[in-house]
């Protein structure tokens, strides 16, 4: 049978993920694959969550593995809620959903916001399993320039920019460019906002791998600084996940916004899997409330910080000439710049043949460029696979050039 004329019409608007595509040959043996986002997995709390799964399956068997509302569990909500509270703007868990990790958060809010043809504004280049989101629902995306102190706020007053239905940023070492929001641009964004009525969807799934420098506020904080703010108002939805904290296999993610949202992210929710994992919010309960995340944070930023230096000195070492990088404060990614005449895409063949494997830059722009650039993760190997990993990409650079 000819299935295609039976497939809906959105689906042709999908796409195979490149960075899903490249962890099938990256787990070839004898590849050092900087491609996927992925946490240090030799320093993931196993212990932890051992002791942590008993103890739930010992004291309350009956709830956690027994059907769970749809906008999560109560006491985890109510742990998320009170840390994105301020002590005269507290949040409840009416302003908290719990998601199957942080990406299903994004494909909630392009179906309960995005209709064909509506537009979105993104960081150029930006998140690529975003744009993988969002283009089934039929959008355009329009692209803002940045810098690197992120997004250039110029951007969104240009004469020629077109209405938009929401924006989307990830303000703290950004996906892929590692780039953070400047501290000002912080709050002229949120003012921005405000004036134009056009929601923000904050992702901030790095925020808490900071290696250097003084944390920012979030959007979130800064949007409720205004006047009357409570659970109704607000311009910000906030994206959060236990995936580079804890481990991405809980799959654990979180949306904190003004509660007319949540009320419909929790509708649209219902009809795709009923509930998050009840065992695993209160395995990640559990761990948040024996202080396990806070215990464990300080060790894995010193991890991920180390090889992020492993592999600044790497290619200050290797690299030839023409190819420049960014010194990320913190999170997983290095962004690379190649000269002109080369392209990331076709270099990637080549490298392949090396034995490392990275993300064509060209994939997070949502409307073509970046040829090229391209993504490196620092967090997924060991210093002496950077290492190696470093020199391989820049034998196959010196060929090319």
């Amino acid at each position: 049978m000819n299935w295609n004329p039976r497939f809906a019409q959105r689906t042709a608007l999908m796409r195979r993920s490149t960075i899903r595509e490249l962890l099938k040959l990256a787990a070839q043996p004898g590849i050092i694959s900087f491609a996927a986002g992925l946490p240090p997995a030799e320093f993931f709390p196993v212990e932890e969550f051992r002791a942590a799964t008993e103890a739930v399956l010992r004291s309350r068997p009956e709830r956690a593995l027994q059907y769970g509302e749809t906008g999560g569990e109560a006491e985890l909500r109510d742990w998320i809620a009170e840390r994105a509270s301020q002590p005269d703007r507290p949040m409840r868990r009416e302003n908290v959903l719990i998601t199957t990790g942080s990406q299903q958060a994004l494909d909630l809010v392009g179906r309960v916001f995005l209709d064909p043809g509506d537009v979105v504004l993104v960081e150029n280049p930006t998140y690529l399993a975003a744009l993988t989101a969002w283009r089934p629902c039929g959008v355009e995306f329009a692209p803002l320039a940045m810098d690197e102190g992120g997004l250039l706020i110029g951007e969104l007053d240009r004469a020629d920019a077109p209405p938009a239905k929401l924006l989307y940023s990830v303000p703290n070492f950004q996906n892929p460019t590692g780039v953070t929001l400047q501290a000002g641009r912080r709050r002229q964004l949120v003012a921005w906002s405000r004036a134009t009525g056009i929601p923000l969807v904050e992702d901030n799934p790095y925020g808490e791998l900071r290696y250097e420098g003084e944390a920012l506020p979030h959007l979130l904080d800064l949007d409720r600084e205004g006047p009357g703010i409570g659970e109704e108002a607000g311009q910000v939805i906030h994206l959060g996940t236990f995936s580079k904290t804890l481990a991405p296999g809980l799959r654990v993610g979180w949306v904190v916004a003004p509660r007319p949202v949540i009320d419909k992210l929790t509708l649209a929710k219902q009809s795709m899997d009923l509930h998050t994992s009840t065992l695993c919010q209160h395995v990640a309960l559990e761990l948040a409330r024996d202080g396990v995340l806070e215990r464990h944070l300080p060790r894995l930023r010193a991890v991920c910080g180390g090889r992020r230096d492993v592999m600044l000195r790497a290619l200050k070492e290797h690299m030839p000439s023409g190819v420049t990088w960014n010194r990320p404060e913190g999170g997983m990614f290095l962004f690379l710049r190649l000269p002109e005449s080369i392209n990331a895409t076709t270099l990637l063949t080549a490298a392949l043949t090396h034995g490392v494997a990275f993300v064509p830059g060209e994939d997070f722009h949502a409307t073509g460029g970046g040829h090229n650039t391209l993504r490196l993760n620092f967090t997924g190997n060991s210093d002496e696979r950077i290492g190696e990993g470093i020199r391989r990409l820049a034998a196959t650079l010196a060929e090319a050039v």
